[in-house]
């Protein structure tokens, strides 16, 4: 029987957070997938307010230790959204330069070891913009800026050749999705988001092309 393990690493998004069911769209995702003929095994290693840069520097040692060497072993990676992030006071997090810089060098690791897929950061929250997630921060994020991070990442796992959804254009396009941003938490998308986030990575060729091998 097929050990298949699939890490997904990244941040909040990856996590789930604001999801009212704690399943996030990872969770949907790999339940879609669930069958007896082969076993499962997903880990979620999503950590909420992680850079690029913090999220590379912690995969390999996470995914290694989930990773035995007999498995059919799998990464997907999400992030970008908060390096986006402008801090009250402060400034942007992460200029967009040094992000792909690091995105770039993260996926480079990974597609050296493991094969890889890439879900691309989800639209900015601009209508609960600016927000507290912790006591003494505020935070905003511009949809301008995450778009813009969108096309350099698109361009990167181009050269990469690493296969990239494009989260930017079906979600900002979806009214109901947009919805979910102002709810739950006011700072994620609420379950619903995550159920379509869920339902168009489900419906990638590339991420089917893993169960049909």
């Amino acid at each position: 029987m097929r050990d298949l393990r699939i890490c997904f690493v990244g941040d909040s998004y990856i996590n789930g957070t604001g999801d009212e069911r704690c399943l996030g769209w990872t969770g949907r995702l790999c339940e879609r997938r669930f069958s007896w003929d082969y076993r499962l095994s997903f880990y979620d290693l999503g950590i909420r307010g992680e850079t690029t840069a913090e999220v590379r520097a912690r995969w390999k040692a996470e995914c290694e230790a989930r990773f035995p060497e007999t498995a059919d072993n799998r990464v997907v990676v999400q992030f970008g959204i908060n390096d986006i992030g402008v801090v009250t006071g402060e400034g942007r997090q992460i200029e967009e330069d040094e992000t792909v810089e690091e995105a770039e060098a993260f996926l480079k690791e990974v597609s050296d070891l493991y094969p890889v897929l890439w879900v691309g950061l989800p639209p900015a929250n601009e209508a609960c913009s600016p927000m507290k997630p912790s006591e003494g921060l505020e935070i905003s994020f511009s949809q301008d800026a995450a778009t813009a991070l969108n096309e350099r990442f698109k361009t990167c796992a181009e050269k990469l050749n690493v296969p990239y959804f494009d989260l930017q254009a079906p979600l900002l396009a979806n009214r109901d999705y947009m919805s979910s941003l102002t709810r739950g938490d006011r700072m994620h998308c609420d379950g619903t988001g995550y159920a379509m986030i869920a339902n168009l990575v489900n419906n990638w060729e590339a991420w089917d092309g893993w169960f049909s091998e």
